[in-house]
């Protein structure tokens, strides 16, 4: 049987202690504006390596949110900020935006890369997509 994972949103230090603490399996958090909690309490770039270590001490994992669509200007600091993510030690990144997943693909094959909701896949030949794209 799998285990359902409980994903809880972090939207702050002290709502990511609270999921930790509380039983989460994952997190998922933005930083910055390139995710659609924008308008919610979100980490700072400098947060994310405390927030992620702490996480993981209790192994929890991270998501990073990147689920918003990049315009064009906007692309060189979304992959900044996204393989920054992947060096701090997060999981997954979030994903909606096509451009930056391939940017992603052709920069860092490695980053686990997870399909927002934002996405829109509502089928199965987007699921297929999506799987032999290697997104889950």
């Amino acid at each position: 049987m799998i285990k359902p994972e409980l994903l809880a949103p972090a939207g702050s230090m002290e709502a990511l202690h609270a999921a930790v603490d509380n039983g989460a399996d994952a997190v998922y958090l933005g930083v910055g504006s390139f995710n659609a909690r924008v308008n919610a309490q979100n980490f700072m770039p400098e947060e994310l390596d405390e927030a992620v270590i702490y996480a993981h001490l209790y192994g929890v994992r991270v998501y990073l949110t990147l689920n918003t669509l990049i315009r064009d200007d906007e692309m060189p600091a979304a992959m900044d900020l996204a393989l920054s993510a992947w060096n701090s030690g997060v999981d997954a990144l979030i994903v909606q935006d096509m451009g930056l997943l391939k940017n992603l693909r052709e920069e860092q094959p490695e980053i686990v890369i997870h399909a927002s909701t934002q996405m829109n896949l509502f089928d199965t030949h987007a699921i297929e997509w999506a799987a032999a794209n290697g997104i889950s």
